[in-house]
């Protein structure tokens, strides 16, 4: 033995180690025998030299042995390669790891010049690139299935030069895809572009839109995000991601389209053509609200005798009328001032005025609305009454501010001994009112103990069978002395002092009470809805309160639909949204009533999940649905109802012309006068179920 040692060898043999590729030496006979190879060549396919040199004898052609075609494949490409005097080479190929995994290796070859018994020796390099080709193959196939255009563009001080795009982009630019500044002038739908160029130019993220033409010539909306991934030569790389939205362009166009009219039902009174009482609750709430006290003072104005003029002119000629009246009004106002009529003849207008001033003002007014009296053989002159309401305290509600003006207005008497119009300031006298309701207040409670409100039932018609399929519950007064109270009379008092959660509360006992009876008596029970007031959202465990009184007569929980109001929704979307959640969770069915009544109706959809949708009985005021317009909307909205699989229930019918359209145009059922009144719960029962005997 040699009593020197081979540093040189040993370093070598450490060098070749070290390394993190497959080093290797081969005979180029038949099998590419292994001459020599460093560790990693056997740890890349998951052997050791021992196993690898027991299963294979250092011959590539056995470890290519289950896959022949890889094998030929390699070897005509090296002889190929060396036959044209080349002294190197590259290829990408597969190779079986022991697991079964077929990896991705790039190889590099070296012809060295040395020879063995006749055959010449290659030096072999190989790498794994098993990751990098997996994430370019998925990102070749996410180029070509991705459903909208993507494209891979370097910014240039000219414009923007196309490096990569997958098949569709292509197909939409055809050949125009590269983008000068000066083009980008003349374009219209790149002018988004233009307005980012020097965002563009710093490597920052843009996200906007363009509207380029098809090869069909089409308009086509995209949004495009825009993010540099790298930078050449001082020049950002971006990948432009293109989706389109064409659709969602679209749909916005026709719910804002749809919005806008509705937003007149919400909005505009039919009468006059001005703003109506709701979105004068809007405005005066917030002018009132952000100006000193005192600012403002409310006053409700009232024609006198107006039905006497519809009775002789004419319903049309009483509108013509209160649009003229409206007319006359808004040329007096100044800015920040408003007028809307409340429903018939009523007005209320919001005034600037100090106290003293406000009856000259008025007097003014009515003055130039009687000016159609100048040039008339027979003069009819137009008494008002006015109450007016000073705001001191402007955090009051607005409907309570209207209240007090209303109550001013109802003390006036003998208009026509008094001018024009005669104004009264809301005073300590009108105090009776309150003292009215306050004996209203203080006998609620024992009118709901001695069973003084009474449910009733109002039949919803199922259109398509012309069979009573369900019925609303609404509830009377019935009192000892004055008789039956109307809703109206008592509801909003409620709805102030809180007492309507006791009264809801009630009515759905009793509701639940009809359909156990009906129940127990063998009778096939149907849905009913109940009303549900807003004040009940204050309380986080009403829906259980609910629940426990439905179990208590154990009641089917899906025989129960809850109305809300459109109105109450709107407050707070995602507050009502998880209300509605909660309602279903219990098993209860849930509706929205009076739908139409607000605005962005069609917009709320979006968010709310409902059973129900209850048009609002504005939409069938006209006795004959005169307006096209009018008859589109309602058919666009069952259309839609439809879609989103709810149930279409139009309130307020009362002629047969209407409910032959409806039946036309499928709705689901009716409710309204046309079919029945609301009736006392035995009544209900005879004409339900004698019905379904018969």
């Amino acid at each position: 033995m040699s009593k020197y040692i081979d540093f040189a060898n040993i370093e070598y043999s450490l060098l070749m180690n070290a390394l993190d590729v497959s080093v290797s030496k081969h005979l180029l006979d038949e099998h590419f025998t292994v001459v020599w190879a460093n560790d990693r060549y056997y740890e890349m396919f998951g052997y050791t030299k021992e196993e690898y040199e027991t299963l294979f004898h250092n011959q590539c052609d056995l470890f290519y042995k289950d896959n022949p075609e890889d094998w030929n494949e390699l070897v005509e490409y090296v002889e190929k390669t060396f036959s044209t005097g080349a002294k190197k080479y590259d290829y990408v190929c597969r190779m079986k790891h022991r697991n079964g995994k077929k990896l991705w290796i790039k190889l590099f070859g070296f012809l060295t010049g040395e020879v063995v018994d006749g055959y010449p020796i290659s030096y072999s390099v190989m790498i794994d690139i098993t990751e990098q080709m997996m994430i370019k193959i998925e990102q070749t196939v996410t180029y070509n299935n991705f459903p909208g255009l993507i494209a891979k563009f370097k910014v240039t001080d000219f414009g923007f030069q196309l490096l990569d795009a997958n098949k569709k982009y292509f197909d939409m630019f055809k050949d125009n895809v590269n983008f000068l500044l000066d083009d980008i002038n003349l374009e219209s739908y790149l002018s988004a572009v233009y307005k980012y160029q020097s965002d563009f130019k710093a490597g920052k993220y843009v996200c906007f839109s363009v509207s380029p033409q098809n090869i069909n010539g089409d308009i086509v909306h995209m949004q495009v995000v825009a993010e540099c991934i790298d930078w050449e030569d001082g020049k950002p790389i971006y990948l432009l991601i293109y989706s389109d939205v064409t659709t969602l362009v679209k749909q916005n166009e026709i719910i804002e389209k749809n919005n806008k009219e509705l937003e007149k039902l919400a909005f505009i009174d039919s009468v006059t053509g001005g703003m109506n009482h709701t979105k004068f609750n809007i405005i005066a709430k917030e002018v009132i609200s952000q100006s000193p006290s005192g600012t403002y003072t409310l006053i409700w104005l009232n024609m006198q005798k107006f039905k006497l003029i519809n009775d002789l002119a004419g319903n049309i000629a009483g509108d013509k009328l209160l649009k003229y009246i409206y007319n006359c009004i808004s040329k007096h106002l100044h800015e920040g001032e408003l007028v809307t009529r409340i429903f018939a003849d009523k007005f209320i207008l919001l005034l600037k005025d100090k106290p003293e001033d406000i009856t000259s003002r008025l007097n003014s007014m009515v003055t130039h609305i009687n000016r159609f009296n100048d040039n008339a053989d027979y003069k009819y002159i137009l008494y008002f009454t006015a109450g007016a309401y000073v705001i001191y305290d402007t955090s009051l509600d607005i409907t309570n501010i209207q209240d007090s003006a209303n109550v001013a207005s109802k003390s006036i008497k003998n208009v026509e001994n008094h001018g024009l119009c005669i104004c009264n300031f809301y005073s300590k006298k009108d105090k009776e009112k309150l003292i009215l309701e306050q004996s209203i207040e203080n006998r609620m409670y024992e009118a709901l103990e001695k069973r003084e409100f009474q449910v009733y039932l109002q039949p919803k018609l199922e259109l398509s069978t012309q069979t009573i399929c369900g019925a609303e519950a609404l509830v009377r007064w019935i009192h000892p002395v004055e008789g039956i109270i109307p809703p109206n009379e008592f509801i909003p008092l409620f709805e102030t002092n809180g007492f309507i959660i006791q009264l809801d509360l009630y009515v759905f006992e009793e509701v639940c009470k009809t359909l156990k009876k009906w129940i127990d008596d063998g009778l096939n029970p149907i849905n009913i809805s109940v009303n549900m007031s807003r004040y009940h959202f204050s309380s986080n465990n009403f829906i259980k309160t609910y629940d426990k009184i439905a179990k208590k007569y154990d009641i089917p929980s899906h025989l129960i639909e809850i109305e809300i109001t459109e109105t109450i929704v709107f407050e707070d979307v995602k507050v009502f949204s998880e209300i509605i959640n909660e309602i279903h969770k219990n098993g209860f069915k849930c509706s929205i009533d009076d739908f139409g009544s607000g605005y962005s109706s069609i917009n709320m959809l979006k968010d709310i999940y409902v059973d129900t949708l209850k048009l609002d009985r504005a939409f069938f005021q006209s006795e004959h649905l005169d307006s096209q317009r009018e008859r589109d909307i309602i058919v666009s909205i069952i259309e839609l109802a439809k879609k989103l699989k709810m149930t279409t229930v139009a309130e307020g019918i009362e002629t047969s012309f209407q409910k032959d359209f409806l039946q036309e145009i499928n709705c689901d059922m009716l409710q309204g006068y046309v079919f029945s009144r609301p009736l006392p719960i035995k009544d209900f029962e005879k004409l339900m179920f004698q019905n379904s005997s018969n």
